[in-house]
């Protein structure tokens, strides 16, 4: 009782902290606190604390590690039953280590509500000693396990070069097990099916058959997992024995099924074969090439990780699935689709031949850019998987949409066709719109043309526009243009005087764009015969470039004429009116 007596008064000075003095108890001790529990409260909790007590002075007991018989092996069974034992142990230790993880979780939650209690709880108490107990006891468990398996890496080793495999018997019981791994799936797949109907249809005694039949399979699909290690194992120490290159395939492969196939079982497996395979290809191959295999293997594992990630569906559309691998092709061929467009755009508009118009080369080069985007955009469509005929869908929602605001691009993408097909205005074509917009076609797109004006100004003009409206081309066919130059001269002056001397004039300029045949020469004409002259116009036809820039050419004729004028007194008269005075005024005084 003294005793009992103790422990509460350091709960009472010291409040409710950990007691170390239970946790650090040994097995008197613990005897001795069973006789002086309280008796006075309830039966359950006085049990419960009688069974805590057992279980600390069991765990309080010094542990005695437990030796294995172990002999070097030389047939194929006994180093498979070898392997058998190795996976047993190491499936124990990956127990042993969830059995840790739960019991620190439970020591630390049992820590908390010691810490948050104000008044002393035994129980609690002889919880977190029992949890502080059997973490130290699983530990020294887990150590157990680990020099267990070290002993067994040791044989592996001593008696891989005794042991003689038969690796084709291996591969058939190999693909056998596969068979029936991929059946027992099946069958899972049908009995869980089984099982939903039964719950919805609450058929209690089908339900709880079918549970013991999903258990049977699941035994039995772990026995098939264990014998696939266990036959992989084997193809993997003969490829080690011979120094294959296959023998760190057979090793990831090992390491991926169990990935693949993860398990509570299978924790901290994965990390023993790893370093039992290290072990051995260290020890058989050296630490050069293992380190050189493993590296290689990492990669080819990293790879196919990549490969599966940019493999993995991020959405679908019309029920086809898009992944990134898909999404990065797709981008690949249309980069590649657009230089290759821009590259033939570039390539025919630098072609140098007489027989190929400038024109004629525009419209080759937008037609084929356009083309190869179209063919491009439909590679890419089939690329993605996405079935051709669901553009029929795409084309009803644009329809609607030319309905709703989109008819303008529309039509001016059509007329821009037509303006390729008809070549009614062609690169080089000197055009006017109205007294404001004239100059030379530059670019003709599918939605507009490009318009360079003398002032150097480019002008986009809708190719709509063109084709509802009226054009003058002034280059259409040829390059020749007639110029209507207007002057005027004084009353009194010989028509016919003027007509010779500006003829004269203009024949000793010696222009050479002056055309002179049989339809077209120069000649001037009596116009009319106005308020203040009698008016005259000056008829004639240029070619060449000089028609291109209007302005200048006519300025250098009215020149020519001016001075033509001036230069033979023939006067050039002022504006006049003549004032007629009905009546006036009386009382006006004219002085």
């Amino acid at each position: 009782m003294r005793f009992l007596i103790v422990i509460l008064l350091q709960f009472i000075l010291y409040g409710a902290d950990i007691n170390e003095t239970i946790v650090l108890g040994d097995k008197p001790f613990y005897e001795k606190l069973v006789k002086q529990l309280d008796h006075n409260q309830t039966q359950d909790v006085l049990n419960l604390q009688k069974t805590l007590l057992g279980k600390l002075q069991e765990l309080s007991s010094v542990y005695h590690e437990q030796n294995i018989s172990m002999a070097q092996v030389s047939t194929q069974k006994a180093y498979a039953n070898l392997f058998e034992r190795y996976l047993d142990e190491s499936i124990k230790k990956s127990e042993y280590h969830l059995q840790l993880l739960e019991n620190q979780q439970n020591l630390l939650l049992m820590q908390n509500q010691i810490k948050r209690d104000l008044r002393v709880d035994l129980t609690k108490e002889l919880f977190y000693a029992f949890y502080s107990k059997n973490i130290q006891r699983l530990k020294q468990q887990i150590h157990e396990i680990d020099s267990h398996l070290l002993l067994y890496q040791k044989y592996f080793i001593l008696s891989l070069p005794q042991v003689s495999f038969e690796p084709k018997k291996i591969q058939e019981l190999l693909e056998k097990t596969k068979e029936r791994l991929k059946k027992i799936a099946e069958q899972e797949k049908i009995t869980k099916l089984k099982l939903e109907q039964s719950k919805l249809i609450n058929n209690e005694q089908r339900e709880k058959s079918l549970q013991v039949e999903m258990k049977t399979l699941h035994d039995k699909k772990y026995q098939l997992f264990r014998q696939k290690l266990n036959l992989t194992f084997l193809l993997f120490s003969k490829s080690l024995q011979d120094r294959d290159k296959q023998t760190f395939a057979y090793k990831e492969r090992m390491v991926a099924f169990i990935q693949k196939h993860h398990d509570s079982r299978y924790v901290q497996v994965e990390e023993d074969l790893k370093k039992l395979f290290r072990n051995m290809e260290k020890e058989r191959l050296g630490t050069i090439k293992t380190f050189e295999g493993e590296s290689f293997e990492e990669i080819k594992i990293q790879l196919l990780k990549i490969w599966e990630m940019v493999n993995q569906p991020l959405f679908s559309i019309n029920k086809t699935p898009l992944s990134i691998f898909k999404l990065l092709i797709a981008l690949f061929i249309f980069v590649v689709g657009f230089f290759i467009a821009k590259f033939y755009k570039h390539y025919i508009n630098n072609i140098r031949s007489r027989s190929i118009t400038e024109s004629t080369q525009t419209l080759l080069s937008n037609l084929g850019h356009y083309f190869i985007f179209l063919i491009t955009f439909f590679v890419v469509l089939n690329v993605l998987g996405i079935d051709l005929s669901s553009i029929a869908l795409v084309a009803g929602a644009l329809s609607v949409g030319i309905g709703f605001g989109l008819q303008n691009i529309i039509s001016n993408f059509v007329s821009g066709i037509i303006l390729m097909l008809e070549r009614s205005v062609k690169i080089g074509d000197y055009i006017e719109l109205d007294e404001n917009t004239r100059g030379r076609v530059t670019d003709i797109k599918m939605r507009s043309i490009t318009v360079n004006t003398n002032s150097n100004i480019d002008i986009t003009i809708p190719n709509q526009s063109l084709i509802e409206n009226q054009v003058i081309n002034w280059s259409m066919n040829d390059r020749i243009k007639r110029f209507e130059i207007p002057f005027g001269v004084a009353y009194g002056t010989s028509p016919q005087r003027v007509i010779e001397v500006i003829l004269q004039a203009v024949e000793d300029m010696g222009c050479k764009n002056i055309l002179k045949n049989k339809d077209q020469y120069t000649r001037v004409v009596m116009t009319g015969m106005g308020d203040s002259s009698v008016n005259f116009e000056l008829f004639v036809w240029i070619s060449g470039k000089e028609i291109f820039y209007p302005r200048r050419t006519s300025s250098k004729f009215l020149i020519l004429i001016y001075e033509t004028l001036y230069a033979n007194n023939i006067e050039i008269p002022f504006p006049q009116q003549d004032i007629h005075i009905r009546s006036i005024d009386s009382k006006i005084e004219f002085k």
